[in-house]
Formats: structure tokens, C-alpha cells, sequence
């Protein structure tokens, strides 16, 4: 009886080991996403040019040694630059959006570093999509307004400069698109805008941690 006792406890206590054993570390920082994204606009009648720009993400993870769990919000602001001297002021749109993310990575401890690659799935969900004046932009899409949310599938290095139980997590992170560029048509007070989402990114990517 002690014996099968002993035994249940040891397979009850062995899933706990097993989390124990990760190591969970939590953190948050700032990613830098560079990606085609392109505004076009023609108001009072004058069609803009398009600028590109980065967007920002800021995140927040939790770190279980092999796995990360990240969550963020997503800000990217478009201008589209007068294309004659004529109009006096550039258009501004601005998306916002909740960034969602799963990866699996492989930590490699080479002396006070540690090195991993890792490999996950990313999902944009848009919350706003408006001019700089305020003006809803999303309402007067041209398709669905699901076409505002992206899914990634990413993959990167990173590296771990442990100082202790913190860190410092400087990253590169690669993402694609696994369906095409889609281009979206919208109305506002004194015009119409176009944005053009690209298939392909990089993040650059910066983050703060504490292993618990």
C-alpha cells in the first residue's frame, strides 16, 4: 500500500517538476517593424504621394524557457507628402491594433550569454484605422474590415545578456504573410485614401526581463 502510494504521489508530482523546471522569466519592451506599408491619398481634389514609415510595437511577454507568449499594441502612422506646393498639408492615417503572439525557441547558454533561434506565429487584430484628424477611416472600407488584421508567421535569433536574474533580449525577427498584399479603399471629409499592406517584414527588437 505504501509502495502504490508512493508511486501515485511521484506521478502526481512529476507534471509540477516538469513546469518547475522551465524557468518562467516575464519582461516587456519596444519592437521596431519595418514593413511596405503605404498610404496614398487625394483630398480637396489633389492626389498625394505615398510615404512609407516603421511601425512600433509595444510588448509585454512571459517566457517558459522553450516557449513565449507575447502580447502587444500596434501603432503605425502613415503621411502621404503634398504632391504639389499648391496643397499645404500632408494626410495622415493611423492604424492601431492588438499584436498576439506564440513562438517556440531553443536557448543555447554560451558563457554569460544564451543564444536561441526561434520560430512562431503572430496575429495583428486592427482596432482603429482613422485619418489624423480623428475621422473613421474604417467604416468606409471598400472590403471587410477583417482585412486590417494580420496573421505572421515569423522566425529569428535572439540572445539573452544575463546580468543575474535579469536580462537584457535584443532580437531580429523575420515575418511573412502566408496570403496576398491587399489594398483597401477609403472615404474621408475631403477625399478618399488607399492602403496597401505588405506581405513581408522585419522586427527589430529590444526587450527588458526578470527570471523568476
Amino acid at each position: 500500500m505504501n509502495l502504490r502510494c508512493s508511486v501515485m504521489a511521484a506521478v502526481l508530482c512529476l507534471p509540477a517538476c516538469a513546469v518547475g523546471a522551465l524557468g518562467f522569466s516575464y519582461g516587456g519592451g519596444l519592437a521596431l517593424n519595418f514593413s511596405p506599408v503605404t498610404f496614398n491619398g487625394t483630398y480637396s481634389g489633389t492626389t498625394s504621394q505615398v510615404t512609407s514609415q516603421a511601425a512600433s510595437t509595444s510588448v509585454q511577454f512571459l517566457d517558459a524557457t522553450y516557449a513565449v507568449l507575447q502580447i502587444g499594441y500596434f501603432l503605425n502612422r502613415g503621411s502621404t507628402q503634398p504632391a504639389s506646393a499648391d496643397v499645404p498639408n500632408p494626410f495622415s492615417a493611423v492604424l492601431t491594433g492588438l499584436s498576439l503572439g506564440v513562438a517556440a525557441k531553443l536557448p543555447i547558454r554560451i558563457g554569460p550569454v544564451e543564444v536561441f533561434p526561434i520560430l512562431g506565429v503572430e496575429y495583428v487584430l486592427n482596432l482603429t484605422y482613422a485619418d489624423d484628424k480623428g475621422d473613421d477611416l474604417k467604416s468606409t472600407l471598400s472590403t471587410s474590415q477583417w482585412d486590417l488584421s494580420e496573421l505572421w508567421l515569423k522566425g529569428g535569433v535572439g540572445v539573452d545578456i544575463l546580468f543575474g536574474s535579469l536580462f537584457v533580449r535584443p532580437m531580429v525577427v523575420a515575418g511573412v504573410k502566408p496570403y496576398a498584399v491587399s489594398t483597401m479603399d477609403s472615404t474621408h471629409p475631403t477625399g478618399s485614401v488607399s492602403l496597401t499592406l505588405g506581405y513581408w517584414k522585419v522586427d527589430a527588437v529590444i526587450l527588458f526581463g526578470c527570471r523568476f
